[in-house]
């Protein structure tokens, strides 16, 4: 009987992982995403179109994967439908369950009181905010998991959180009422994947043990079974430059100073790092992270937890 993955999160980490977890026919794999994106061109879709985002490979702003499901779920007249039949018809393997179909925005209040509204501006990270803290998050309106998502979460062997954008990323899919009572029910493996690098307005100068405290506000850290973590900082000059511009930095391993107080998960550190840049996509007007995990290497470390 095949091992069943589901990896929890949205954008590019969430790719990184499935991209490399596909490779491995004995594993069955779902991806819950967050559907409260209202950037780019999914802001064109929401408003004008009334679909929720979607991702894919950019064409003049606008993604072949938003444009092809605009396509099937006019003609089907049903969103549900339309993802899977989208991924059948695209031969996707595994299975792609949105968090919820009701139409939300993420409202995040940072440290001063200052409230940002839509996943675009809080991941833009702009102004004075930019380098605070999120004190409380939330999605409005509220909005419950999906009967789907809910039951590939309670049938899962292990749960893959991260890497991305903590907030806009991780935390929208665990503000959903339901989703971390489904996780702490379950009996799979819970894995949180640290990011590479930080991230102004979501985690402006974290290290390690800051994801984790705000992880830990909300999903009980004691349901974490492993936290993997990135060894390798070998970066081209031109990208560091271009993150030192972004003020952004290496997320700084400082978890063997909370090594003694823990008690349920364990850490896993490894070099994860992709070789070279990631190049945008022609066309492509979204922001991207350049450095990233190297998707088999990381595969094979999730796969191996997997079987402990």
């Amino acid at each position: 009987m095949k091992k069943k993955i589901v990896v929890i999160g949205g954008g590019t980490g969430t790719y990184t992982v499935l991209r490399g977890l596909k490779k491995y026919n004995d594993l069955e794999i779902s991806a819950i995403v967050t559907m409260a994106d209202d950037g780019g061109s999914n802001k064109v879709l929401r408003d004008e179109f009334g679909l929720l985002p979607t991702s894919g490979v950019g064409i003049s702003g606008m993604t072949f994967g938003n444009l092809f499901m605009a396509a099937v779920s006019d003609v089907l007249g049903d969103q549900r439908g339309a993802i899977k039949e989208t991924a059948r018809l695209l031969d996707v393997k595994g299975q792609i369950l949105p968090i919820s179909y009701d139409k939300v925005s993420l409202l995040a209040t940072y440290t001063d009181g200052t409230e940002i509204l839509g996943e675009h501006l809080i991941d833009l990270g702009q102004g004075k905010v930019g380098k605070q803290r999120i004190k409380h998050f939330r999605t409005i309106p509220k909005t419950r998991i999906d009967s789907e998502a809910k039951r590939a979460i309670a049938e899962a062997d292990m749960i893959v959180l991260g890497p991305g954008d903590l907030y806009t990323n991780t935390m929208a899919n665990l503000v959903v009422t339901g989703t971390v009572e489904a996780i702490v029910k379950s009996q799979a493996r819970v894995v949180f994947v640290m990011n590479v690098m930080t991230k102004k307005g979501e985690s402006y100068g974290y290290g390690a043990q800051d994801f984790l405290i705000d992880l830990g506000k909300y999903l009980p850290l004691s349901r974490v079974n492993y936290v993997v973590v990135n060894t390798d900082q070998t970066i081209e000059k031109a990208v560091a430059k271009a993150y030192a511009k972004e003020e952004a930095d290496w997320v700084k391993d400082n978890l063997d100073e909370v090594a003694k107080t823990n008690d349920s998960w364990q850490v896993i550190r490894g070099r994860l790092l992709a070789k070279g840049r990631v190049e945008k996509e022609k066309g492509d007007k979204l922001a991207r992270s350049m450095v990233r995990h190297d998707p088999d290497k990381l595969a094979k470390i999730l796969v191996e937890l997997l079987y402990v």
